[in-house]
């Protein structure tokens, strides 16, 4: 923790000294579009990128049936039995 803390306000020290230069910036518009709603870049595919909307819990089904139950009991049996691939996943 006082490691993590002490590398924090070092971190803080630091972009307090850069920020007046200009090196960082605010976000430009086109990452403002991803993040932000209703903000307009110009650029047609970022907007349309922006534009969409978080999936319904419904269309998960829809779309994998019974392996969205499934999918964490795998998940769970991965930890036992350790293998190669197990670890790659």
């Amino acid at each position: 923790v006082k490691v993590f803390v002490g590398a924090a306000m070092l971190g803080l020290v630091g972009i307090m000294f850069v920020m007046p230069t200009g090196y960082l910036g605010p976000l430009s518009s086109r990452i403002r579009g991803l993040f932000v709603k209703h903000t307009r870049t110009g650029n047609p595919l970022v907007d349309s990128v922006a534009e969409h909307q978080a999936t319904r819990p419904e269309m998960y089904y829809a779309y994998f049936h019974f392996v969205c139950y499934l999918a964490p009991v795998g998940f769970i049996t991965m930890w036992f039995n350790k293998t190669n691939g197990k670890w790659f996943l």
